[in-house]
């Protein structure tokens, strides 16, 4: 059987401004509903929490879902989409089969290539990738997670229908880190995937824990729904045939931390798969595992939204909860009227708790044994999220339009954001517009330190610190702008640390 997540290691390497420890989550699998394949899923949250203090094992929604009356906050606070972008090659990298880096440092690592007479791919740059048992897949462009609902306590709904998926049935391989060997390009795989969510998904989002649903800082999200894939093999681009539907129940996705899973075959083959996010708003060469919660990591103009999301599972015979030994599934109309194929789903829904194919059929439903039982898989995208909808009254203005000087430069890319400063001279380069910044010794403070370096420029013409009005001369101007300043700190600016 598969057992539920428990917390199996807290490590206190890493400290979160939350208090919150890093906390390692394992499942275990004892080979009994998956044909004998044995191992773990782990995975490591890097110390974030949702709203409430939710784990990465908590989804349900606090006191009910938006306007329920059980919710005492009650409504929906934020509406957002995310859209798959596909590979971008900038990804960071895990051992064994994410992108090329990590940290700078190059990795060794082969994927094999379903199959085809295509690959192995060495060293390959799995990048908005997928592994599904030993074989690389790629996430095309344009799946999307479409009207993703939270309410006031940050809880996620997103109906199932919301939640499309395109094809895979190709890798996009680049090779990363050596040259010779397979053509980077395309290549088309022989078995290809049409996911598509099965149930509603339910979760929660940690943008309601930033200073703004839109800022740019670190946040972090969670669902999980039903999930299925219909099989096909792929005999030439474009050309397919039916094999099977592959269900698995409760499949978490995350846009925070490191996977691992280990797990071991009947047979004694490895199936070994990592993979690591990139959380919101972060740029995807940092460590993501040392961010802390709420801070912005990267320029806003190139990583303001850009997000991951990764899951991972090993599929059973059938159904874990009722331990059954498939599920019972509605067919979708047209499935049942005779259009097969990847551009319609197998089935609609599932029926919970029907413990045989007898008594599915009796409720008018089809028995699904999955043929790929014991494989482990990870699917993972890089997307970009998009705010369609916040509660103004309740978050205040979008900080990324804001103009509080109304000098042309947005608030976020603004180093006086108090000042009229559209120049935006720094001659020190401390990312404290001069227009702001008479911390001349850059001690953090205005005091009589900087007087003596203020009298040192006097008369200065061109590129100097004290031309706080920035008119090309330090005069008596900008002395009566100095004792202005005189005892406060430098800013505020939209760009300092």
């Amino acid at each position: 059987m598969k057992t539920k997540f428990t917390l199996s290691i807290i490590t206190a390497m890493a400290i979160f401004p939350n208090c919150v420890y890093a906390a390692e989550w394992v499942e275990t699998f004892d080979g009994s509903a998956t044909l004998g394949a044995t191992g773990t899923i782990k995975f490591d949250d890097w110390g974030f929490a949702g709203p409430g203090g939710r784990t990465a094992m908590d989804f349900n929604p606090i006191n009910g879902f938006g306007a329920n009356p059980l919710d005492p906050a009650g409504g929906v606070g934020q509406i957002q989409h995310v859209i798959v972008t596909g590979p971008d090659g900038l990804a960071p990298a895990g051992p064994d089969y994410l992108p090329g880096y990590m940290f700078g440092v190059p990795y060794t690592e082969d994927k094999l290539g379903d199959l085809s007479a295509g690959g192995p791919y060495p060293n390959s740059n799995m990048d908005s990738g997928v592994s599904f048992f030993q074989w690389a897949y790629t996430s095309a462009p344009g799946s999307t997670f479409n009207n993703m609902q939270i309410d006031y306590d940050g809880d996620y709904h997103i109906a199932k229908d919301d939640m499309t998926f395109q094809l895979y049935n190709y890798f996009d391989y680049e090779q990363i880190g050596t040259t010779g060997g397979l053509a980077d390009g395309r290549y088309y795989t022989k078995l290809a995937f049409k996911p598509y969510a099965l149930s509603d998904a339910k979760g929660w989002c940690g943008s309601i824990l930033a200073s703004h649903p839109n800022a740019h800082e670190v946040m972090a999200g969670q669902v999980a729904f039903d999930f299925a894939f219909d099989v096909y093999y792929q005999f030439a681009p474009g050309s397919y045939s039916y094999m099977s539907t592959e269900i698995t129940s409760g499949f978490k996705m995350r846009s925070y931390g490191d996977i691992a899973v280990d797990i071991t075959t009947s047979g004694g083959g490895k199936q070994v798969l990592n993979a690591r996010a990139v959380v919101n708003n972060t740029d995807p060469v940092a460590n993501l595992a040392s961010v802390a919660v709420g801070t912005p990591v990267g320029d806003p103009d190139l990583w303001h939204n850009r997000v991951s999301f990764m899951g991972a599972d090993v599929l059973s015979v059938g159904s874990v909860e009722s331990g059954s030994t498939g599920n019972c599934g509605i067919l979708t109309s047209k499935w049942a009227s005779g259009q097969i194929g990847p551009t319609s789903k197998k089935y609609e829904t599932l029926i919970p708790g029907i413990p045989d194919k007898d008594s599915c059929i009796a409720v008018g439903g089809e028995w699904a044994v999955n043929a790929f039982a014991g494989y482990a898989f990870i699917l993972r995208a890089d997307a970009e999220r998009v705010i369609d909808y916040f509660d103004e009254a309740k978050y205040g203005p979008d900080p990324m339009t804001l103009d509080t000087d109304t000098d042309g430069v947005l608030d976020y890319k603004d180093n006086c954001t108090m000042v009229a400063n559209a120049g935006q001279q720094d001659t020190d380069g401390d990312k404290y517009g001069n227009a702001c910044d008479a911390d001349f010794n850059n001690d953090g403070f205005v005091n009589s330190l900087d007087i003596g370096l203020f009298k040192s420029m006097f008369m200065n013409t061109g590129d100097s610190e004290a031309d706080i009005n920035s008119d090309g001369i330090v005069n008596s101007l900008d002395l009566g702008l100095f004792k202005g300043m005189f005892f406060q700190v430098p800013g505020p600016s939209g760009v300092a640390p």
